[in-house]
């Protein structure tokens, strides 16, 4: 475990130490079960009071990473995963409330400029709304999301419409009709702003979801990266193709 905690950084030392756990539980370091030092060894290991190791433990407790028992000491929970499909573009909010969870969604930014490369390959020439968000399901963050939106096709758009609501659903409502698109799944580190809006280290694993969702006549009404917490997990159906004994002995007819 690194001990270090750096007290000239301005950030709080609670967080710090939580940040230090954190990465050892997410790293398997510290697995399912295991019993983290009491309060009292965790003062002396990183030289803080109490209440700083109370505070970071009751951080990790609320990110459902430890369980706190009075007599049992603190140990480390199993991975606590939400699920969505592959497949399916859109419906994440209906998805997740099929699994008894209610999905909410913060804009963290709005404004018109000119799409970088490559989204600007996929959107109508001129410029586009980009759209930044923070989905999250019972307080916690699950999804950071960079959305671009081609300005021919919504001239006005503001944040007070998509604060808290679906965008596929504020498409559907100005007769922009959601179809899909293809779609790419990427292992990434988190960069310094993913990792803060979802609440883990810096450069840790997440999975990234990008790609271009398409309207019934073709045209590419959103590009889109969407950056996963570790515990967002994606379901797919996988078919077996034909036995190739099989396709050989088709060609030899």
């Amino acid at each position: 475990m690194t001990l270090m905690i750096n007290r000239g950084s301005g950030e709080p030392l609670y967080a710090q130490i939580a940040t230090r756990l954190r990465t050892q539980i997410e790293s398997g370091a510290l697995p399912p079960g295991a019993a983290l030092p009491t309060e009292q060894s965790l003062q002396e290991i990183f030289g803080v009071s109490r209440s700083v190791v109370r505070q970071a433990l009751d951080r990790l407790a609320h990110d459902r990473l430890i369980s706190r028992e009075q007599g049992r000491g603190t140990t480390v929970l199993p991975p606590h995963y939400y699920r969505r499909r592959a497949g399916q573009a859109g419906g994440l909010k209906q998805q997740i409330a099929a699994l008894g969870g209610e999905l909410s969604t913060r804009v963290v930014a709005l404004d018109l400029r000119d799409p970088p490369i490559p989204e600007s390959e996929h959107l109508a020439a001129g410029q586009a709304w980009r759209l930044e968000r923070v989905r999250s399901v019972e307080g916690e963050a699950l999804i950071h999301m960079i959305t671009w939106i081609p300005e021919v096709l919504a001239p006005t758009l503001t944040i007070a419409e998509l604060n808290g609501g679906s965008l596929h659903e504020w498409m559907r409502a100005h007769q922009l009709n959601p179809q899909g698109g293809p779609r790419q799944l990427h292992a990434v580190a988190a960069g310094k702003k993913t990792a803060s809006y979802l609440n883990v280290a810096l450069a840790s694993p997440v999975t990234l979801l990008d790609g271009v969702t398409r309207d019934q006549f073709g045209r590419t009404i959103e590009a889109f990266s969407a950056w996963h917490h570790p515990q967002v997990v994606f379901d797919l159906d996988a078919a077996v193709g034909p036995s190739p004994i099989a396709s050989n002995a088709e060609g030899l007819v």
